[in-house]
């Protein structure tokens, strides 16, 4: 392949949205208590922002700039190259050893088992950050919605969780959590949506800025809640994917399909939704209602369709959606 997955689709711009200066070169490894080395350069990370929270954003990036400026990889001081282009990025993933059996070519975590895909449906893919507090807001309005689609097969639910708030401040939460993630969705497809929604939950998820330590035993306890077995939820958290996540991370920034116009910067900003490969403009500014009755006009359905299997989206599994 020339650095183009198997779902790789059409590009579109996003609005209300401030950019984030800065690229991490994301952790091998996931224990707790350790540190490691970041890079500079390139663009990641979208937030999407009202006026009043201009400054909160303003000094999340100052913080996130100095943390990846002191990072330091188990004691020593290394520098990471990230690959220059999207095919060099999308080679390293491919060549990560250790990822998730289920894991797409680029990266998604799906949540379904491949028996269970429905080749009638539109994919949606969610790219998330779990320390973005508007990847928060966005999972918050839309996760029920997302579980009962899903369950009903009306959908093909995809994650593509990155790491890009994480510095040593934050002890690498992001990876870890997105490590559990992507063991859940391995062996247990059911109930990642559910996990995901836990770890964005208003009372769980952590503040990127003033981050309090959130441990191993917690983010297990989030999977639990969820639904997910106690062997599973606490295997998840000992998984091996820190590389895969890292790499599709990267792999990501690289990705033009997904670069959005905002404020004069192109990059990739999440949280993003794919529909069928098209970027969607859904705001986490607006409120919950009306995210939801965008995304599902989206997807060619009536809010009474949402969870009825008989009741198929209208754009079907290739068709672009009208914003």
């Amino acid at each position: 392949m020339s650095g183009i997955g198997k779902h790789s689709r059409s590009r579109a711009s996003s609005k209300r949205r401030i950019p984030s200066i800065l690229t991490s070169t994301p952790p091998d490894s996931v224990s707790d208590g350790e540190t490691r080395t970041q890079s500079n350069g390139g663009v990641i990370g979208r937030n999407q922002l009202i006026i009043g929270g201009i400054a909160v954003a303003i000094v999340m990036v100052l913080v996130l700039v100095i943390g990846i400026s002191i990072g330091i990889n188990q004691g020593k001081k290394s520098k990471q190259t990230l690959p220059e282009t999207q095919a060099q990025a999308y080679d390293d993933l491919q060549r990560v050893k250790d990822k998730p059996t289920n894991s797409t070519e680029e990266g998604g975590l799906p949540a379904y088992r491949e028996t269970q895909r429905n080749s009638e449906a539109p994919t949606v893919e969610i790219y998330e950050d779990f320390l973005c507090p508007y990847c928060g807001d966005l999972t918050r309005a839309l996760a029920p919605t997302l579980e009962k689609l899903q369950e009903a097969r009306q959908i093909n639910l995809e994650f593509h969780i990155v790491n890009l708030y994480d510095t040593p401040s934050t002890n690498r939460y992001a990876t870890r959590a997105a490590n559990a993630v992507a063991y859940v969705s391995e062996h247990d497809p059911k109930h990642v949506t559910a996990f995901v929604g836990a770890l964005f939950a208003k009372d769980f998820q952590p503040d990127a800025v003033h981050y309090k330590d959130v441990s191993d035993k917690q983010i297990a306890a989030q999977a639990i809640k969820a639904g997910v077995s106690r062997d599973v939820a606490e295997a998840a958290v000992k998984a091996p994917y820190a590389s895969f996540i890292s790499k599709a991370t990267v792999y990501d920034t690289k990705r033009k399909e997904l670069f959005t116009d905002m404020n004069g910067s192109k990059g990739f900003f999440p949280p993003t939704i794919r529909i069928n490969g098209k970027v969607s403009k859904l705001n986490t500014t607006d409120n919950d209602g009306k995210i939801i009755q965008r995304f599902i006009t989206n997807l060619g359905l009536r809010i009474p369709d949402v969870g009825v299997p008989s009741e198929l989206p209208t754009i079907g599994p290739d068709t672009s959606y009208e914003d």
